[in-house]
């Protein structure tokens, strides 16, 4: 006895066959979109996660929201531009959640110059050990800024002036940055020169670095990380919705930039590539129909294609009648058998 179709599918086909009825019925819910902008929108929360510094990384969410939809059957170019400006918005949540976790949990760092000095016989940077203590607070926290100067072996012509302390808010639409002047704290050492500056801030998320002018110079104190140099974070305040507040106009407009224009410029693609393939397929049909009304006027037996045997010369043709004497000829004959007449 044969098997029916059914059962010679094995369990995995089975199974996709059943996947895919259940897409089917899913996708005609009201609920497909919501739940492809989340499917996008946990893809995003991955890229932030794992593969932030990623150099296409910017294309991964694009695509995964295009090929959610695709696969959803939703393929309308209006549709998706809409849907991809509602994704935007809930990206931003994903951003704002991530930086706000960022914020409430970054180590202290130390600001530090890339120029240096022979301090003691030592070589050490002519600007170090700038810090902000406490790093998390409130509104209502005295933060201090100190940093310390290495002086030179050779200091009796060596000045530092102009110590300042730049803040930077993270807030929208730019940061607002602020320069305060730092004091010289009395010390009886003479190796060093420690400046410090106290306040609260009225932000939620700050940076900061420290610059002087040194013997004319204007030397700078960041933080330095893989060969780059970045503002130390801080202070921050010890609350996420505090926090959080800031961050999501920011986000809002950090993902609309990364991640529109490439949703955008990819969705026109695939749709210049549909107009491209319709043009295409309407040229031919024009093509076709042209041609069948060039041949409709055309006699059945001037558009009757021959045999092969009839085009290789092995079929016979039709008897003629011959034009002197009227006796039948076979087609093949060159000479009339009845009067000699010769035929081309």
């Amino acid at each position: 006895m044969s098997k029916l179709p059914h059962e010679m599918e094995t369990p995995a086909q089975r199974m996709m066959k059943y996947l895919k009825e259940l897409l089917a019925k899913f996708s005609k819910t009201p609920y497909i979109i919501p739940t492809g902008i989340a499917i996008a929108a946990g893809v995003y929360a991955l890229v932030l996660l794992y593969a932030g510094t990623f150099c296409l990384s910017g294309l991964v969410v694009p695509l995964a929201l295009l090929g959610v939809m695709w696969q959803f059957g939703i393929k309308g170019v209006k549709k998706l531009l809409i849907i991809g400006a509602v994704s935007c918005l809930v990206f931003s949540g994903v951003w704002a959640w991530y930086y706000t976790d960022y914020y409430q949990h970054v180590d202290p760092a130390m600001a530090t110059s890339t120029e240096t000095v022979v301090s003691n016989g030592t070589t050490v940077p002519m600007m170090t050990d700038g810090f902000v203590t406490p790093l998390f607070g409130t509104g209502s926290t005295v933060f201090n800024f100190t940093i310390t100067f290495n002086l030179p072996d050779n200091s009796t012509t060596w000045s530092i002036e102009n110590v300042n302390v730049a803040i930077a808010s993270i807030n929208f639409p730019s940061a607002e940055s602020r320069n305060h002047s730092m004091l010289r704290v009395a010390s009886a050492d003479n190796r060093t020169a420690h400046y410090y500056y106290s306040s609260t801030v009225s932000e939620p998320v700050s940076q900061f670095i420290f610059w002087a002018n040194i013997s004319g110079d204007w030397i700078v104190a960041t933080e330095h990380r893989g060969g780059a140099e970045y503002a130390l974070n801080g202070p921050i305040y010890k609350d996420s919705y505090a926090v959080v507040a800031p961050l999501i106009p920011v986000g809002v407009v950090q993902v609309f930039v990364s991640f529109y224009p490439i949703y955008a410029l990819l969705l026109l693609m695939v749709w210049w590539t549909k107009r491209a393939r319709k043009m295409r397929v309407t040229a031919y049909e024009k093509a076709v129909s042209e041609k069948e009304k060039e041949t409709k006027d055309i006699p059945k037996e001037d558009t009757k294609v021959p045999s092969l045997a009839k085009a290789m010369g092995l079929e016979k043709g039709e008897d003629f009648v011959c034009s002197e004497c009227g006796a039948d000829v076979p087609a093949e004959a060159k000479v009339c058998p009845k009067c000699g007449e010769k035929f081309d």
